[in-house]
């Protein structure tokens, strides 16, 4: 079961696909075409280069965190928080709204700070090693690193109405944010592609 109103669209999934994947590329491309003539002269521009890869890597990253989010709201009942601080997740409106018993998460840990998206997975589907179907139910906090091209994923277990364990995990480019997914939680996940006119489709 996934929740056909948070579906995305080829436009938008594609697009994001594109900048992830060609970001870094382009940046090392373009540092050589506009390096060229200096580079047969023994000069490499080295601070050019680090400009270029460090825009490429936030690029990335960022693009990284809105691909897992394609993957991840289709599996959520509610809209995903934006937070930039620990005690903003902590009282991410799902918590309340399901009554989830959010104390564990101190003990846990948070991350403190920066860009983070929070999602509630609340779905049946099956598992990725077996096919059988398992129930998903996690607190997720998504999290580009911005400096490097890799995204933090934090990952809150819920067991009968509590925060249960975490587990983090990253995804570094050129990871698969999909594949990634599937695997750290053993649950099919897929992108869901809604045309303009259309129906759903996966």
């Amino acid at each position: 079961m996934v929740y056909y109103a948070h579906g995305t669209t080829p436009v938008v999934f594609g697009s994001l696909l594109v900048i992830y994947y060609v970001s870094i590329p382009m940046a090392l491309l373009l540092w050589f075409a506009f390096s060229r003539p200096y580079i047969k002269k023994g000069t490499y521009r080295a601070k050019t280069l680090v400009s270029l890869l460090m825009l490429s890597f936030l690029i990335t990253s960022l693009a990284g965190s809105q691909i897992l989010d394609k993957y991840l709201y289709i599996h959520s009942p509610v809209d995903p928080g934006f937070c930039v601080s620990s005690s903003c997740v902590s009282s991410f409106d799902a918590l309340e709204r399901y009554h989830i018993d959010s104390e564990a998460l101190k003990t846990l840990g948070i991350p403190s700070y920066g860009l983070m998206w929070v999602y509630f997975l609340n779905d049946v589907g099956p598992t990725h090693s077996l096919g059988l179907n398992k129930r998903l139910r996690y607190l997720v906090v998504v999290r580009p690193l911005l400096i490097v091209p890799v995204v933090e994923v934090n990952a809150y277990r819920i067991s009968h109405g509590k925060i249960a364990d975490r587990e983090r995990f990253y995804v570094v480019w050129p990871m698969s944010p999909g594949k990634v997914l599937t695997e750290e939680f053993d649950f099919e996940f897929t992108v869901l592609i809604v045309e303009g006119g259309g129906g759903p489709g996966v």
